[in-house]
């Protein structure tokens, strides 16, 4: 059924919960004809239905409406999904994100420690953007200082619908016509530095594993040695994840961190349930996944031609599962609108932010580490912490949440 819902009009994604509703009731399987023809799922039961069957629904062709695909887990199905991930999850174990907490907890301590004294800034600049990064250099064993020089053109990657990629195709090219050609070439070849050096890393990486050397124990270290059956990954295999995880686990988290803290800003007593009450710090952390998704959705591509919903869906048409919707939905969350830091955790545990079945996120373990970190020393060193401005929403149709958020808090001087 076709919709006259805009998903690339900044309107819609700047108050997405009523668009949600009005689909779920009026129009589960949402057709969209511009700029490309393709569906949105909308409510609970059939965005499951769909991560579950991917036999019939592949990620192969891409989780983005682009085509695209191969290389990185998030884009493979078994049984090529299945050795991958195997072969990952030996560097990318729960336990060893768990392990991180104490560093994290300094990180953010020593961050709070250079603001703390002005009373009064961005949050999101302040802490939800660098504490992410920052924790993602560390797994990759890579500069902090250069991932935060790639954190625009990473946002452009994630962020734009095909009308904006469009368009940023048609300032690059205004852009060489005003400054000439070697603004263009300054910006391949800085692309170029950074796969370079993405390069040699990782072959500095092996030849001290071929020399039996000690090395550091991060993600990167792990990716390089890991083996299984006689099988191990390629350069560009590692480098398809490592971008891949520095994309998604830096800016969903910086959502993530974002979200929870505005949700509770704008609910008082909320925000005094969790201040009082630290064993509901991991709800809170939930229940912001459920309420506000990082993530809009994400796609699949149906394999052949297939009805679903009463809809015919010819092969290769893509269908975009959307968590954010599937996470308010009244069939599966009573009262869903609301905001309720005291939902059953296990419940809740049930939402859709990091995806469901074989594609579940990986790095879920390490994102709810950071944000109950973030959460627990904001309310501890931030007090009275209050907005002062409206935030300005985020508008990409992949991302949900804010871009700035204004606040203040007062500063250990001023007791």
């Amino acid at each position: 059924m076709a919709s006259d819902f805009d998903f690339f009009d900044p309107e819609f994604q700047k108050d997405v919960h009523p668009h949600f509703a009005r689909m779920r009731e009026e129009c589960p399987m949402a057709k969209v004809e511009e700029p490309f023809d393709w569906y949105a799922v909308t409510r609970e039961k059939d965005v499951r239905a769909l991560l579950h069957d991917w036999k019939q629904w592949t990620s192969e062709l891409g989780p983005g409406l682009a085509r695209s695909g191969g290389g990185v887990l998030v884009s493979v199905d078994p049984p090529e999904h299945t050795f991958d991930r195997r072969l990952v999850n030996r560097a990318f174990t729960p336990a060893s994100l768990l392990a991180m907490e104490p560093r994290i907890t300094e990180l953010i301590e020593e961050i709070i420690d250079g603001f703390v004294e002005k009373g009064e800034g961005d949050f999101m600049q302040l802490l939800a953007v660098p504490v992410p990064l920052i924790v993602i250099a560390w797994l990759l064993g890579l500069d902090p200082d250069l991932l935060q020089q790639m954190r625009p053109r990473a946002d452009s990657v994630i962020a734009p619908n095909a009308l904006e990629q469009e368009e940023m195709a048609r300032q690059m090219a205004a852009e060489v016509e005003s400054e000439g050609r070697d603004a263009a070439r300054s910006t391949a070849s800085r692309s170029m530095s950074e796969v370079q050096y993405f390069l040699g890393t990782i072959a500095e990486r092996r030849a001290m594993h071929a020399a039996n050397e000690e090395m550091p124990q991060d993600t990167l270290t792990a990716l390089v040695t890991a083996e299984l059956n006689g099988r191990t990954l390629t350069d560009d295999e590692i480098i398809g994840f490592m971008g891949f995880l520095f994309i998604a686990g830096s800016a969903t988290t910086t959502q993530l961190i974002g979200n929870m803290i505005y949700r509770l800003l704008q609910n008082p007593d909320q925000m005094e349930l969790v201040k009082n009450n630290p064993d509901l710090y991991d709800t809170c952390v939930e229940e912001s996944l459920r309420y506000d998704a990082p993530v809009n959705g994400l796609f699949r591509t149906a394999v052949e031609d297939t009805e679903f919903l009463g809809v015919q869906v010819p092969k290769d048409t893509k269908v975009l599962c959307m968590f954010g919707s599937a996470n308010l939905d009244p069939e599966m969350w009573e009262d869903p609108e609301k905001f309720d830091v005291t939902r059953d955790y296990e419940k809740l545990k049930l939402h859709y932010a990091f995806g469901q079945g074989i594609h579940y996120c990986m790095g879920a373990p390490l994102a709810r580490v950071e944000a109950k970190v973030a959460l627990k020393l904001v309310l501890e060193r931030m007090p009275n912490l209050r907005l002062t401005g409206e935030p300005e929403e985020i508008t990409a149709p992949v991302l949900h949440g804010v871009e700035t958020l204004p606040v203040a808090w007062d500063p250990p001087s001023a007791s």
